[in-house]
């Protein structure tokens, strides 16, 4: 998993950004409840285009990899190094926070991997972006 600094500055913001706002974008595309050390979590995922056209096989690709996203304990602890890296000073995130947000966010990597292999990468834009919320308790 290759990761760098802005990359990790990023992904915090993302966390953040694409945690809070989710909610507007009406049903989810995927919702899941997990145990998460010291409690439970429940994420939910939205797909939504960030172009005006966006092919049907980006769009197939994307609800499929999000429809068939799993996570290890390896993608967990992995997400959870780079957000705590990405973290400033005196932002802490709870543990069982922690463990929800990498959850989510392999969830969210599967998306952009997958989209990648089909022949749409981030770069030189995101066609389709997978916004998230979550809860912990």
């Amino acid at each position: 998993m290759e990761r760098n600094g802005s990359f990790l500055a990023i992904a915090l913001a993302c966390v953040v950004t694409l945690t809070g706002c989710a909610s507007a974008h009406g049903e989810p595309d995927r919702v899941e409840t997990f145990a998460v050390d010291g409690g439970e979590c429940t994420a939910e995922w939205w797909l939504e285009p960030l172009a005006q056209d966006v092919p049907d096989e980006a769009s197939d690709a994307a609800e499929r990899a999000l429809s068939e996203a799993t996570v290890s304990a390896t993608d967990i602890m992995d997400w959870e190094e780079t957000l705590l890296n990405a973290q400033s000073g005196d932002q802490k995130i709870p543990p069982n926070e922690l463990e929800g947000h990498a959850y989510m966010e392999a969830v969210r990597e599967d998306v952009r991997s997958e989209l990648d292999k089909a022949g749409f990468p981030d770069a030189p834009a995101r066609l389709i972006e997978t916004y998230a919320d979550l809860d912990c308790s």
